[in-house]
């Protein structure tokens, strides 16, 4: 099998992983997880570390 084909073969395989990885995670992480991760992320943007606006 040659490189081109070879390389084809893996970038599909790793599409293919990825696409599942984002469904498979869509469906078995709670909604709730994810809404608690956002309000964590949104708090750290407006707060500098020691909790102190930037």
């Amino acid at each position: 099998m040659n490189a081109p084909a070879r390389l084809s073969l893996y970038v599909t395989g790793l599409v293919a992983v990825f696409i599942a990885a984002f469904f498979i995670a869509g469906e078995v992480v709670p909604e709730e997880t994810v809404q608690n991760w956002m309000d964590e992320t949104s708090q750290s943007e407006h707060h500098g570390e020691d909790g102190h606006d930037r």
